[in-house]
Parts: C-alpha cells; structure tokens; sequence
C-alpha cells in the first residue's frame, strides 16, 4: 500500500505542534540538575527528509550534550567493526555467551555502564585517540556538520564518576570490559558531553532513514545494509524507561537524551527530533515528546505500517 503525504501538510502539522507545545504546561518536570541551566522555555523541533529539505521551528538549532543519544553513533561505529550476533554476545551479562551461569549484576554508576562496555568494545583496542577519531568521523558523516564539546559538562561527569568511584564499581560487580576500564569510562562520558542541535540530530536520524546517505551532503556514510540493524537498535532502546509505549503509541524509533533531546528515524522517509530542556523523573523531554507523537499520529506515520510514505510538494 502507498500512501502520499503533502508537503505543506507535513510543514503545517511541524509549526502546528511547535505552536501548541511552546506554551505546554509540563507540571512538576523541571531541567537535569547534571546540564547547565538554561531557559526553560526554550523548544525546537526539526525534520529532515531524505531528499534533504529541512523543517525547523524554534530553538532547533540550540546544541545540548547528546548525553544517552551518543549510543547511535556508538552503535554504529560497533556494527561497522562486528557482526550484530558478535556484539549481542559480547554486551551479555557474562563473557561465556550461554545460559545457565550466574550472571552478575550491573553496577550502578553516573553514566551507562552498557554505554562503557560498549566503547570498550570499540576497535583499535588499547588506542583511544583511534576510537575517537573513528567515533567523530562517523558523528561529523550522520550530522553533515561539526559537533563540539561541553567541556563544563565532560568535567562534571568525570568528577561524579571520580565520586562514584566508577571504575572500582564496575571491577567489584564483575562487569567485565574488553579494553582499559578508565580510558572506556572517559570516552564515553566524552561522547555524551557532544552537543548536537535537533537540526543536527535529525539530520543524523536521515541519514539512518536513507540508509546511509547524508542526504545534506550528499555522501555515503555507511552500508546501507547496517541501517535496518541500527535502527533496531533504536527502536529496542527506546526513550528511556518507556521503549515499549513510546513504540506504540508513535511508531517510532527513538532515543531521549536527558538534555531534553528526542531523536527518532522514520525509515525512507525522514528523521525527526525535538529540543526543551523540562524533562520529567525519567529523563525525557515533555514538550519534546508530545510534538513528535502529536506529528506522527496526525499524518498517520508509523515505522511499523505496511504503507510505503512518499512525501511531494504536490
């Protein structure tokens, strides 16, 4: 089944929503006390369609740390380097890959400690000038522009996971990692302190959506035979503590970052993200949130519908 949707129709249902949740009443949430304060009412929503036109309301433009939407380019850079049954095995719970072994608990520390045995799990091991070299080049291919660091944001981290004793956490817990466990701890927190605007992030999202073409520059990034991977991977992820209804209720796959980003891939036909800094108990952006759902469910998009989407100015 085809189904097309106007442009203008897609344009409108954007400002629309950006209109309707700029002055959202978002309660109790407030801004992550570990992000710079910043205003509270700042909002932003971006798409970009894989024939590269561009849609921005509001603050789209505004960079924040990717904090936990640093997994995609992560992922990536994984699915380049291993097959997806390798890294499913190796981001286990124990190194034997089978079942029946006591499995040890996963430590509790400031940042994600899946998100540190990932970049362990990065190549070239013991080289981590290579791994980050290899991680911003992928971020510079999905985003099609520069990304910089929060340096206030990086340090911050550093000093909790110093606090939190990080390291030891995870060595006492058993959590194995495949190189250095401070250098995988530091680069980590590294890539969730890049910021990265919702017009970048839905540019990074398009390009996924493309299967591997940056469709604003023009170039291929990567096999377009890892996009289907990498978006399951999103959509197994999901915004925090809440993959399952957000799926069901969007039909999209996404990740939140508790900067207040959201990040989604609608694949053949776009990406799309949403920038406030009001996040709730978990973490996710409110007005964020409620704009993408609003604008998914209002042009009937779902990644998991059988419709192929065209999107024309006519």
């Amino acid at each position: 089944m085809d189904r097309k949707i106007l442009l203008s129709d897609l344009q409108t249902s954007v400002a629309e929503a950006y209109e309707k949740y700029r002055v959202y009443d978002t309660g109790e949430a407030t801004s992550d006390s570990r992000v710079e304060s910043v205003d509270p009412n700042a909002f932003g929503i971006a798409v970009t369609l894989t024939d590269g036109t561009v849609i921005a309301a509001g603050d789209s433009g505004k960079a924040v740390p990717m904090t936990t939407v640093a997994k995609i380019p992560i992922m990536l850079t994984l699915l380049t380097q291993n097959n997806p049954q390798d890294i499913i095995q190796r981001s286990g719970m124990c190194k034997c890959g089978a079942g029946g072994c006591k499995h040890p608990a996963k430590p509790k520390v400031p940042v994600s400690a899946k998100g540190i045995r990932a970049m362990s799990m990065l190549q070239p091991t013991g080289d981590p000038d290579g791994k980050w070299d290899i991680l911003i080049g992928n971020m510079l291919g999905l985003t099609g522009s520069e990304v910089t660091l929060d340096d206030g944001f990086f340090q911050k981290m550093m000093g909790e996971n110093k606090s939190a004793n990080t390291e030891n956490l995870l060595a006492d817990a058993g959590y194995y990692l495949y190189d250095d466990a401070q250098k995988s701890i530091e680069l980590y927190t590294k890539m969730m302190a890049m910021t990265a605007s919702a017009e970048q992030l839905s540019a990074m999202c398009a390009t996924i959506a493309a299967d591997g073409y940056n469709p604003l520059t023009k170039a291929n990034i990567f096999d377009g035979n890892l996009a289907q991977r990498l978006v399951g991977f999103i959509a197994a992820k999901g915004p925090h503590k809440m993959a399952k209804p957000w799926l069901m209720l969007t039909g999209l796959p996404a990740l939140s970052g508790y900067a207040g980003t959201i990040a989604g891939v609608l694949p053949g036909v776009m990406g799309i993200a949403a920038y406030s800094p009001v996040v709730n108990g978990a973490g996710i952006s409110i007005r964020s949130a409620q704009a993408i759902a609003e604008i998914m469910n209002r042009l009937e998009l779902s990644a998991l519908s059988s419709a192929r989407v065209t999107i024309s100015e006519k």
